[in-house]
């Protein structure tokens, strides 16, 4: 019976059921198995009351559904086949023989799912304009406990927001969650969502409403693909222009009286064209994107070979990488006669062919050489230089925590760079011991020396005790310049994780003989080091010792582990067996004593048939006179002649 009762309670019925420590042992001896239930609104429960205690009238469960009388048990179950009371709270209880009757409540949470979760933008309508703010609410119809629902908003697949609600309220009710957005040029290709979830232990339900995408509105920012031309005198060319603007853009052109020139707009963006460049086509080429949010502009010089010759200055190096606070030299050099040859940084003028500075303290110079040429004029090229430096320190940390992490939970680690330029240049690489696990990029295109702090998202298990994390700033300025590599300092996880009991030693059915001891061996592996406690009958006869357990007797033993993380147990039912050793061995020694009787009956026939003298009774003639060769018939004599047979007649 009790085998049947065990399966049902953690088999055979549609609950989640967690455990919060070992059985309720308090003043009253009573043991609810399970201890606690969370079941879904209409499904069937069933807990079996069970106690040790032997002087009592009897025990029963008291609730709206389910309830059972008083009867003289060990146990008694309380059954549901369809649970829809939203306030039940059932109670077991046991009267004592002598004493107050004793009562120990069932913490059971009945929930449901929501009938429905959606998303919409009650305040939109018509496209979202770049820069404004809206409100997106999510509404979840149908749903209890509040108190364990929470409500996630989504960003593509990202979270970007977390909500859970304080009612006490145990009935369905209907909740609305709103986030607010400020879209930015292209959210319409961004998706949100919201879900509810009920978190109900090991098995949370997640519900997730419809996907909402928008169009938003935003005005023309950069000019795309205009660019700069150089092309020889009498050969075609043309300037592309472009923008991302929203609605698309309408262009138009500014530039000086120039022979040759067709215009061609689409909705892809503008097209110039130079059909045959002269020098009349040299100048200036100013490009509009407008819409009806805003416009951008951007200015493009067309310069044509032949008309005008290509500026002959030569900086050597052409291109320079240079940590800041270090010197640095570039000259400035021709291939023609030239009237005059200068450096320009900004307003300053240097009035040399080399530029040179012994330490470099401005992080965004802009040196130019310029110069005049007989018969060309003047000209110029820019100088590109890259000012570097390396970060101050390089450090990781666990993000809002301290101490020993827990297995299965979601930690944030972080990764601290200090003052580092450029951005557009760092890579920032995670690894777990020599394992690469991520890479950050930057796009910014700042100069200034700044601090980043990139994360990782990590969840734990029980094999990361001792796993090393670490972060590695590299500053990439290849090719013109160095790879400096800055690597913190490990950080050492220290992981606690729940017991885990050797099952492997620890059967769930144990046979044991009668008069012969077993010994339950428990073994559990968890950090920090699980305490064992054996839970069973003290009218047991037991022995216990060093987390194992001496069995003599049936019955249903307890093994349970527990730490700081969590509890976990293995119930093994002992069984008695009879030893028929001794029956065998008895019923082996009767039938080789009757197995000797029969072959000594066997032997003695064969031993009188064969060891014997043999007569025959052929031509035997009566005779009224006894003789010595007559046959003896109990001391009788029986005429009956014989006649001696020789042994080879046998």
């Amino acid at each position: 019976m009790c085998e049947i009762i065990f399966c049902r309670i953690f088999l055979g019925f549609p609950v989640l059921l967690w455990m919060a420590g070992g059985p309720t042992h308090a003043t009253c001896p009573i043991e609810l198995n399970p201890p606690r239930l969370v079941v879904k609104y209409g499904d069937s429960v069933s807990v079996n009351c069970s106690t040790s205690a032997t002087d009592h009238e009897g025990m029963g469960w008291e609730a709206t559904f389910g309830g059972t009388g008083l009867e003289k048990v060990n146990f008694v179950i309380w059954n549901v086949e369809n649970l829809t009371d939203w306030t039940i709270q059932p109670k077991c209880y046991l009267t004592p023989n002598e004493g107050e009757q004793c009562s120990e409540m069932f913490p059971v949470i009945l929930y449901k799912t929501p009938d429905n979760v959606s998303v919409s933008s009650q305040s939109i309508s018509g496209p979202m304009v770049e820069g404004t703010e809206y409100q997106l609410q999510c509404d979840i119809r149908n749903v209890a406990p509040l108190q364990s629902l929470v409500v996630r908003w989504y960003k593509g697949n990202e979270t970007v927001k977390t909500q859970t609600f304080n009612d006490s309220t145990r009935n369905p009710e209907d909740v609305s969650s709103t986030f607010n957005i400020t879209p930015r040029r292209f959210e319409d290709e961004v998706k949100y969502r919201c879900e509810a979830e009920l978190d109900l232990g090991p098995l949370p339900s997640v519900i997730s409403s419809q996907t909402l995408n928008f169009a938003v509105y935003f005005p023309p920012q950069n000019i795309l693909e205009l660019r700069d031309t150089e092309v020889d005198v009498g050969s075609p060319t043309g300037l592309n222009c472009s923008s991302n603007g929203n609605p698309r853009p309408e262009y138009s052109w500014t530039y000086h009286r120039a022979p040759n020139v067709k215009l061609k707009n689409d909705d892809g963006g503008s097209l110039l064209t130079i059909e045959q460049a002269t020098g009349e086509n040299i100048g200036y080429y100013i490009c509009h994107a407008s819409n009806t949010l805003g416009k951008a502009s951007k200015k493009a010089r067309v310069s044509v070979r032949g008309a005008e010759p290509v500026c002959p200055i030569k900086l050597i190096p052409e291109s320079v990488v240079v940590e800041y606070g270090s010197p640095i030299s570039v000259s400035c050099s021709n291939t023609t006669s030239v009237e005059e040859i200068y450096w320009t940084t900004g307003p300053e003028v240097v009035n040399d062919t080399t530029w040179s500075v012994l330490e470099l303290l401005d992080w965004d110079i802009r040196p130019g050489c310029k110069a005049t040429f007989q018969g060309i004029g003047r000209c110029s090229k820019p100088l590109h230089i890259t000012v570097y430096k390396i970060p101050d320190n390089v450090s990781i940390s666990v993000l809002r925590h301290s101490g020993p992490m827990v297995e299965g939970t979601e930690y944030q680690l972080q990764c601290d760079i200090q003052s580092i330029a450029p951005l557009r240049n760092l890579v920032v690489k995670w690894y777990k011991g020599n394992e690469p696990l991520d890479n950050v990029t930057y796009s910014n295109v700042s100069k200034i020396p700044e601090d980043v702090s990139p994360t990782l998202m990590i969840i734990p298990s029980r094999d990361d005790d001792g796993a090393q994390y670490r972060c590695r700033a590299e500053l990439d300025l290849r090719p013109e310049g160095p790879q400096h590599t800055v690597t913190s300092k490990p950080l050492s996880l220290t992981v606690h994780y729940k017991p885990r009991i050797n099952a492997s030693r620890l059967p769930l059915r144990m046979p044991v003989f009668r008069g012969y001891p077993e010994e339950l061996v428990c073994e559990a592996e968890g950090y920090p080091q699980p305490r064992i406690q054996w839970l069973y009958d003290p009218a047991k006869h037991v022995s216990e010792a060093g987390g194992n357990l001496t069995v003599f007797e049936a019955g249903l033993y307890n093994c349970t582990a527990t730490n700081d993380v969590e509890t976990s147990f293995i119930v093994v039912e002992v069984v008695l067996n009879e030893d028929y050793l001794p029956l065998i061995a008895g019923f082996v020694a009767f039938m080789v004593v009757v197995i000797s009787v029969i072959f000594v009956f066997i032997y003695s026939i064969y031993y009188k048939n064969t060891k014997m003298g043999r007569y025959s009774l052929k031509k035997a003639k009566l005779s009224s006179t006894p003789n010595g060769n007559v046959a003896q018939n109990g001391g009788l004599d029986t005429p009956l002649p014989m006649t001696k047979l020789s042994q080879p007649n046998i």
